[in-house]
């Protein structure tokens, strides 16, 4: 017989929790310590954006490039361990879902996992750089840039945290109509206001006050959102065949 999360005591559940947890924070660590082993060649290329917009990164604090470092290697092994974590999530809940129901949650761990990622790199190599271009050129010819490690690291993981949870849109959406809480019709109705939602929160975790970031994060998530509705529109009968059994 199947066990659900029903089954058993309340305590073998946070036992079970507990013990995810504790592998998930050793896999944390491990990835930590093994970005910090190639600190150097990360910091490199973590380092591009800026460096084409000033000759040399800066420091004003003994401790500042050891704290850099140390961030450098936490933030990474975070980006690192994402997918375990998703997996030991997944783990933990799928005993108390049907089949259908864990397939379900699997594709949807794969895609976030896809879409974090490309977010995490469309954020580095696109949003960061044009962000600073933008933000530079009102100083242009009036002020030297000084850009400290902190304060540009503080940034980065800023804007590419924020990206990759703007990447997360379609894997959301499919979730609402998949379990249909939304239906793709509602989605489609409701455009004008999430257009409009997509502007504040794009405000919200953009860390510049400069218009053309947040015009280009709430187009992304327009974007994102279009995108979706069609290509929920093209398996919305695959989506038919498993709503009897979804629940």
């Amino acid at each position: 017989m199947k066990k659900t999360v029903t089954d058993g005591s309340f305590l073998d559940h946070l036992e079970e929790l507990r013990q995810r947890i504790l592998l998930i924070l050793l896999w944390f660590f491990v990835a930590s310590c093994l970005v910090y082993v190639f600190k150097n060649q990360l910091l490199k290329v973590i380092l591009q954006p800026l460096g084409g917009l000033q000759e040399k990164i800066v420091f004003v604090s003994p401790v500042e490039p050891f704290f850099s470092v140390i961030k450098v290697s936490l933030f990474c092994g975070f980006l690192l361990s994402f997918p375990f974590m998703l997996y030991q999530l997944y783990l933990f809940v799928k005993p108390a879902l049907k089949p259908t129901q864990a397939k379900v949650m699997l594709w949807s761990t794969v895609a976030s996992q896809v879409l974090f990622y490309a977010g995490a790199l469309f954020a580095h190599f696109f949003i960061v750089p044009a962000g600073l271009r933008i933000l530079f050129s009102f100083g242009t010819g009036l002020m030297q840039p000084m850009i400290t490690i902190g304060y540009y690291l503080s940034f980065l993981m800023w804007m590419i945290m924020g990206i990759s949870i703007v990447f997360q849109v379609p894997v959301v959406m499919t979730f609402l109509v998949i379990s249909e809480i939304l239906s793709l019709e509602a989605l489609a109705r409701i455009r004008k206001p999430v257009i409009v939602g997509s502007f504040v929160v794009a405000a919200l975790i953009t860390p510049t006050t400069d218009m053309i970031t947040q015009i280009i994060i709430a187009g992304i998530m327009v974007v994102l959102y279009e995108i979706t509705i069609l290509i929920l529109r093209i398996i919305y009968k695959y989506k038919l065949l498993i709503k009897d059994n979804l629940y």
